[in-house]
């Protein structure tokens, strides 16, 4: 199998869609494709470009389980909104026994890369697909790879890639799950490999797309085993699920109404908030969680701070932090508990680096009640850790 990507394109939205639709037909011209379709920016630019470039695709959902709720709604009924045309693949009953208990983060990504790969080649063989199209971007490429896009060719075998991956492996960070994957077509196509978040806003504000999925905050391939810290279980899922949309939804809210969209680029160029999510775990100040050290991964305890709120200096603190992962705030606590709840709000222009949101205090406060509301919630903590030294996520 060949892997074809579009490497270096104009940036102008125009521009770019123009080369893409080139790309496309240059590779998929009379070929049957599999998109894989999440919901998420990445992928609905490349099945939009798909579409623009009149190639017979087939766009599917595959349902896992671990999606998120989106404002009450599942993330399998919010994507067929946007795309009623979209065929949902349920494997829950499948997939969610098999990481129920799993707790070790890069066997989660494995174990997703593994699940993607067997439904994938399914609906590949049933439906006598050509290609497959994903929405791939430039992080996913540079952290997998360990190094710059521009290092890789337009079209290359895996047997190139992976002996430049083993030549750059000081510059892994993370597996992606939509990476060295191998499938039963004759290529993968990759229309927006080059691309950054940013980048890829822009262009789906050139297709004229609902601001609510301009703005749609980047979600982990893994899911929500991205954002629960240790195993994963059916109990912790389902707390999981409602937390993460409790969180994510008021501070959309709190930027609606200050900003009238749920997404700004700040004073720095970067997208504010870029993600913004819960994190659960029992006991989480004694589980080691994901670092980033000169460039490479780390698995440490988090830090705890309590006492005034200062965002000047909980950040410039955590920025330095010396074995530990991540330094938490102390939000609120709630002695009959069970699960401590994390709330991350990240701004970034890649998700290369980012910086932590200066979420104003009232509103982490309020956020707090209504998470001790739950009564499974034991403490509330704000993730104050820019990346570096710590990870976006908690895989």
């Amino acid at each position: 199998m060949i892997n074809h990507r579009l490497i270096s394109p104009p940036r102008e939205p125009n521009k770019f869609v123009k080369t893409a639709i080139e790309f496309l037909k240059k590779h998929a011209k009379r070929k049957k494709v599999f998109c894989a379709l999440s919901g998420g920016i990445d992928s609905s630019t490349t099945y939009l470009l798909l579409k623009e470039a009149k190639i017979n695709t087939i766009p599917v959902f595959i349902d896992h389980g671990l999606m998120r709720v989106i404002r009450g709604t599942e993330e399998r009924d919010y994507i067929k909104k946007s795309f009623p045309e979209i065929r949902i693949i349920d494997i829950r009953k499948e997939f969610l026994p098999k990481i129920y208990g799993e707790g070790d983060a890069e066997n989660k990504r494995k174990l997703f890369k593994a699940a993607y790969s067997d439904i994938i080649s399914k609906v590949i063989k049933d439906e006598n697909c050509d290609l497959l199209a994903d929405g791939t971007i430039l992080p996913d490429i540079e952290e997998s790879f360990g190094v710059k896009i521009t290092d890789l060719k337009e079209t290359m075998s895996l047997e190139e890639e992976k002996e430049l991956m083993d030549n750059h492996i000081d510059g892994f960070v993370k597996s992606q799950h939509n990476v060295e994957i191998e499938y039963n077509v004759e290529a993968t196509i990759q229309p927006v490999a080059s691309l950054t978040k940013h980048e890829i806003r822009k262009i789906l504000e050139y297709f004229k797309v609902p601001q609510e999925l301009i703005y749609r905050k980047a979600f982990p391939g893994p899911a929500l085993a991205a954002r629960i810290i240790g195993p994963v279980t059916k109990e912790n899922l389902i707390f999981e699920k409602e937390v993460h949309d409790l969180i994510e939804s008021a501070v959309e809210d709190f930027y609606n109404e200050k900003y009238g969209k749920t997404m700004i680029i700040n004073d720095e160029g970067e997208q504010e908030p870029f993600q913004v999510f819960a994190a659960i775990s029992e006991d989480v100040l004694n589980k080691k969680v994901t670092g980033l050290v000169h460039g490479k991964r780390v698995y440490e305890i988090p830090l705890l701070e309590k006492g005034d709120w200062d965002y000047n200096k909980l950040t410039s603190m955590a920025s330095k932090l010396k074995g530990y992962a991540r330094l938490l705030y102390e939000l609120g606590s709630n002695s009959e508990g069970k699960y401590d709840v994390i709330i991350r709000s990240i701004n970034s222009t890649d998700a290369r680096t980012a910086t932590v949101t200066d979420l104003p205090i009232k509103l982490l406060r309020d956020l707090t009640q209504k998470l001790l509301g739950f009564s499974k919630t034991k403490f509330v903590y704000f993730d104050v850790t820019p990346k570096p030294p710590a990870t976006i996520e908690y895989v």
